[in-house]
């Protein structure tokens, strides 16, 4: 979930696995953050409408691919065979490094 503080016009932006083409459902009029459980809070990075997704095949080998976020419009953009359109992302040597370590701290690796 993504609460927008008042300053950006308040609501909250409930993000979920892909159901046909939505992605997400914005509620405009919710105003207060859940405190009913145990939650993780990040603060919101502002990403021009873009997600970046990662895969790390090992410590030596990760892939990136950007995709419409679905905080834009909840809608899926799909190509003419009915796959998520995505493109490919050329890492700089530093995200490498962060996919390498995050990669090696979980011990994930396609054997």
């Amino acid at each position: 979930m993504i609460y927008y503080p008042s300053s950006a016009g308040g609501g909250m932006k409930e993000l979920f696995r892909k159901v046909g083409n939505r992605s997400s459902e914005f509620y405009p009029y919710v105003r207060k953050v859940r405190r009913d459980g145990s939650y993780i809070y990040e603060e919101f990075m502002p990403t021009g409408g873009t997600d970046v997704k990662v895969y790390t095949v090992g410590p030596v080998y990760a892939h990136a691919e950007a995709r419409k976020s679905p905080v834009v419009d909840g809608v899926v953009t799909r190509n003419s065979d009915g796959k998520e359109v995505r493109y490919p992302v050329l890492l700089t040597p530093s995200e490498k490094q962060i996919a390498r370590s995050i990669c090696q701290a979980f011990r994930q690796a396609v054997n």
